[in-house]
């Protein structure tokens, strides 16, 4: 991400290439999160008696954690960024130890700000459930008013977590935060790597939107897959309520999760391969998403420096 924009103008690029990518995967987003939070089986139920409308549970809030998110982060990134490479070219080469300490750092500060939002959203994903074995009785399970049938609005998942944790209960899970800062990190470090190794030329400082595809799809997957057990740690933590448990054994009362206890327990019911449950539809939503935002992404800074240069040709004729 070596642009000469300023951040603010690659803090609004990226949000909106990361709004966009969200919006056109956000079923698979929530398919994923319900196969991490063991509640698979209900899916046909679920599309049954609800259609696709249960598949876009939770979206105007993820979309608005995805625009917060995104422009905190590149903003931070950007402003970082420069930062460290004062005194160089502004699309200087810094170290890895820099590039992937700059990412982090953002993605620390992008999450704290957004983890409220990203909590609610993966209630709103997984609060939804059908009952009933008989599927067919569309009209019985469209009149129920339970919670277990329909999707909990915005205020009433606010509730709901105030109840049970008070505003604590909003960040819960953060302490993931500090290592799933890493996820964006290595994938922008390995986008930079992709972009000086694979591509030439003007392409290397302008990818074009397919090359900023391939390359941001290939970067979220490796990343993706190396912090996946802690993925699944943090979904499973966050859907937790406090009337159920996560379908794990139940080896002691019932208390505040921990990363650790999370991935103990996982380890214990399933084995090594429970770790990395939804793994390939979270790699596959990755690509799609991941792949679009970087596109998305170019293609906007594009736009505006041939705007910019347009604009300045404008100028010197008249």
């Amino acid at each position: 991400m070596t642009s000469v924009l300023p951040p603010f103008v690659q803090a609004v690029s990226g949000s909106l290439g990361a709004a966009s990518a969200n919006a056109s995967t956000y079923p698979l987003d929530v398919i994923t999160t319900r196969i991490q939070a063991n509640k698979s089986q209900s899916l046909r139920k679920l599309l049954t008696a609800h259609r696709l409308s249960s598949l876009y549970d939770g979206l105007l809030t993820d979309t608005g954690a995805t625009l917060l998110s995104s422009f905190v982060y590149y903003y931070a990134y950007s402003f970082l960024r420069a930062l460290f490479a004062r005194g160089k070219s502004k699309t200087a080469i810094l170290a890895v130890s820099e590039e992937l300490a700059i990412g982090y750092l953002s993605g620390i500060l992008s999450r704290a700000v957004t983890t409220p939002l990203s909590i609610i959203t993966v209630r709103m994903q997984t609060g939804r459930e059908v009952d009933s074995d008989d599927v067919g009785l569309h009209d019985t399970l469209r009149s129920t008013t339970s919670a277990s049938t329909t999707s909990l609005s915005f205020r009433a998942v606010c509730k709901q977590i105030h109840d049970e944790a008070g505003l604590r209960g909003f960040w819960k899970g953060f302490t993931t935060t500090f290592l799933l800062s890493l996820n964006p990190a290595i994938t922008l470090y390995l986008f930079q790597l992709f972009r000086r190794v694979v591509l030439r030329g003007r392409d290397r400082a302008a990818p074009r939107p397919s090359q900023a595809f391939i390359g941001g799809a290939l970067a979220n997957s490796v990343a993706v897959t190396l912090l996946y057990p802690l993925i699944l740690a943090k979904t499973l933590i966050q859907a937790t309520r406090k009337s159920s448990d996560i379908d794990l054994p139940p080896t002691k009362p019932q208390s505040t999760p921990t990363i650790q206890g999370t991935l103990k327990d996982i380890y214990a019911a399933n084995g090594a391969l429970g770790l990395y449950r939804g793994l390939s539809s979270q790699i596959f939503k990755g690509v799609l998403r991941q792949g679009t935002a970087m596109m998305v992404k170019q293609r906007i800074e594009q736009l505006v420096i041939r705007g910019y240069l347009k604009q300045r040709e404008l100028r010197g004729r008249g």
